[in-house]
């Protein structure tokens, strides 16, 4: 039987994934990547036990956990030291579930990916930018910029929260989907060396002030990455991205202001020393159903599929877990034998099947988690004044009283997606 190609389309977190398990199950993976070189990638990204666990099937949990520092503890709190919240729930995640929780910086880790494929001589073309997706009764063909094409068996959209894949399935689907309506928010992250106050304490810190959120954890033993969620009356898209050497004083000045008055000297330190930063703004995408996750031949996974804003830390997580089960769903060609080899044409009769048993199974744990993100992202920005902050404040202490619901909280995340 000839290779099966299969065109994945990002080389971000879930394409390099995907195509090392598809590759051992005996596929022919091609991976685009729109960037001409893949290098400076936001900041940061939160890996969960359900996560790393994936990336523990393809060889690399074990590399990036030597280059963290695993967390041991969340703590919620005000800007003036009240503590809302507190767990050390995250000491026996390796126990419970195989796997720590773990900040990571994604520019590394993506590198990581990219070099593992290039290793197992799986072909990575970057500078690919996708344009259009044509699909027959016998293949599909992804055509790029610059008027390139390459044809393949199926096609896996894993191109991230402004995916093309995306809109051009909607829109072959006949609901072409408009721009997403700003949520109102943005978020400013940064990577700063760790401030005295926080070294030997790896912690996830939640901040809860007046009209922000700020969020820290470690990503190695001397560095901590932070985030800044701020109100913002208009999405201003041309000041988003990669914020510059010429503009960084005048971004930290502006971040300065709404934390000025805050005790915790820490949390401004992280601001004035950040060494890199970027801005971007929070949107609320629609949410699709599982029927329109696939077509015949193509099938999203990951923010491609259920775009996430970043409240709950599982937008990565999610798409490693869309990697596994998908992988999960598709016929190992690498164990076939004799009468028992899979031909082609089979697998093309079985693909809409599998990519919509796929989609079903996803989209109601995804569902889940990107409406709990938008909620809790609601919830830790008030604007409306002190007596607002005091009932979130309020709201935020409650939810960590139930003890056995925190547990069970975390259960339903970090078991998945292997038991």
């Amino acid at each position: 039987m000839a290779p099966i190609t299969v065109l994945i389309i990002g080389c971000g977190m879930a394409g390099p994934v995907l195509a090392v398990l598809l590759k051992r199950k005996g596929y022919s993976p091609i991976v685009f990547e729109k960037v001409k070189q893949l290098g400076d990638a936001g900041a940061s990204l939160m890996l969960m036990p359900n996560g790393l666990k994936v990336l523990n099937l393809v060889g690399i949990a074990a590399e990036i956990e030597n280059d963290t520092q695993p967390l041991e503890g969340y703590l919620d709190c005000t800007p003036d030291g009240e503590v809302l919240g507190f767990s050390d729930l995250p000491k026996s995640f390796k126990q419970r579930y195989g796997q720590h929780a773990m900040g990571v910086k994604r520019t590394g880790l993506n590198l990581k990916l990219k070099n593992m494929l290039l290793d197992m001589g799986v072909d990575v073309r970057e500078g690919w930018e996708m344009e259009d997706i044509e699909e027959s009764q016998v293949s599909v063909t992804a055509h790029f910029k610059g008027g390139r094409s390459v044809t393949g068996a199926f096609l896996i959209g894993g191109d991230g929260i402004k995916a093309a894949s995306r809109k051009i399935l909607l829109r072959k689907q006949g609901s072409a989907e408009g721009l997403p309506p700003f949520s109102g928010l943005t978020q400013t992250a940064g990577l700063s060396p760790t401030p005295q106050g926080f070294r030997g304490i790896p912690y996830m810190r939640n901040f809860y002030g007046e009209g922000v959120h700020m969020i820290t954890y470690p990503v190695s033993p001397d560095v901590t990455s932070w985030a800044l969620t701020l109100p913002e009356q208009t999405g201003a898209e041309a000041d988003w991205g990669l914020i510059t050497a010429e503009e960084m004083d005048e971004r930290k000045r502006n971040l300065l202001v709404p934390i000025e008055s805050w005790s915790d000297q820490s949390a401004r330190e992280l601001v004035q020393s950040a060494t890199r930063m970027i801005k971007f703004g929070l949107f609320d995408r629609e949410e699709i159903k599982p029927d329109q996750w696939h077509t015949q031949r193509c099938v999203l996974v990951g923010d491609a599929a259920h775009p996430t804003s970043p409240h709950l830390g599982q937008g990565a997580n999610q798409a490693l877990e869309d990697c596994y089960h998908l992988c999960e769903a598709l016929p190992d060609l690498s164990s076939q034998e004799g009468n028992n080899k899979l031909t082609l044409d089979e697998l093309e009769e079985r693909l809409p099947e599998i990519f919509h048993a796929f989609a079903e199974k996803r989209q109601p744990r995804t569902s889940a988690l990107v409406k709990g993100a938008r909620t809790q992202g609601q919830l830790r920005v008030v604007t409306a004044g002190p007596e607002a902050c005091r009932q979130r404040n309020l709201k935020v202490a409650a939810a960590w009283k139930d003890i056995d619901a925190v547990a069970a909280k975390y259960d339903g995340l970090c078991r998945e997606p292997l038991q």
